[in-house]
């Protein structure tokens, strides 16, 4: 019995983490949709690799969705003897309070960290509701890691479930991709509603980033025109400047587990993602380390 109350005591003190603080301020971003195939984790994996390669910071890119397509855009530059201390998973549904430094790899580019693939996320999905707390499990997860990196960007599943739900009380901001159907623009504005939502009912400052455009095909200018001047209508100055074309050149890069910058760095692509990377951080206020 003596051992027992002993045990559950030590859950009760706060251990000191085995990390130090470092000395950054972590801007902690959502990527996130409720409808999938709008280019949510080309952006995620795009637009982290720039802020990297382009800018000199230091990023990380938190691979949420148990499909770990992320990790699959960036297997080419990513060390096959790279392994994580703990799948992020465990990290949320651990007892013991654990950082998600934990869960991190380096890639090959210089100042990108990754969280490799975890199938355990699929079942994290429904164990999540049962924690006290449940909506908050990735903020204290990031606190001690956000001190160590410029920006964190969090690629959510694409559905409004527990995972995607932590993200947005972790993340300072949400950035929103979507292409130019009437379908995936319903979905962005659910979202933009979760967002006020999340203010209002949860007390989180969650800031709106913009609204990314994707998948713009270049052949319908009037078509895509009178889409945007809709859409601009609605959400104002939510939209950003910056929009994402069709790229063969991207889905080429993603097939080799590169990012756009190191597979085809003169492309089209490679160009939207520099410029969005570029109005992304004059939005966060960030300044660029090159």
């Amino acid at each position: 019995m003596r051992n027992l109350i002993k045990s559950r005591l030590k859950k009760l003190v706060k251990t000191e983490s085995r990390y130090t603080p470092g000395g950054r301020q972590g801007v902690v971003v959502a990527v996130a949709t409720v409808k999938g195939g709008v280019g949510k984790t080309t952006t995620a994996v795009n637009l982290a690799a720039g802020l990297a390669e382009e800018h000199g910071l230091k990023v990380l890119l938190v691979d949420l969705d148990a499909q770990g397509h992320c990790t699959t855009s960036l297997a080419g530059v990513v060390s096959p003897s790279a392994r994580a201390e703990l799948p992020i998973s465990e990290i949320l549904l651990s007892e013991e309070e654990r950082e998600l430094l934990d869960a991190c790899v380096e890639t090959e580019i210089g100042g990108l960290w990754i969280t490799p693939a975890d199938p355990g996320l699929a079942d994290a999905e429904g164990r999540i509701s049962q924690k006290i707390g449940k909506e908050l499990l990735l903020r204290d997860a990031l606190e001690m890691t956000r001190t160590h990196f410029d920006v964190i960007l969090v690629d959510c599943p694409p559905n409004k479930g527990n995972l995607t739900l932590n993200a947005l009380l972790a993340a300072d901001q949400v950035l929103i991709p979507t292409d130019l159907s009437p379908l995936s623009v319903q979905g962005a504005d659910q979202l933009v509603d979760t967002v006020l939502t999340v203010r209002q009912r949860l007390n989180h400052q969650l800031e709106v980033l913009g609204v990314v455009l994707t998948r713009v095909d270049g052949r319908t200018v009037t078509i895509n025109e009178e889409m945007r001047q809709t859409i601009e209508e609605a959400w104002g100055g939510l939209v950003l400047d910056q929009q994402i074309g069709i790229n063969t050149a991207l889905s080429q890069a993603q097939m080799k587990g590169e990012p756009i910058f190191v597979h085809a760095p003169q492309s089209r692509g490679a160009e939207h993602y520099k410029a969005l990377a570029e109005e992304v951080l004059q939005r966060l206020e960030i300044p660029s380390r090159r």
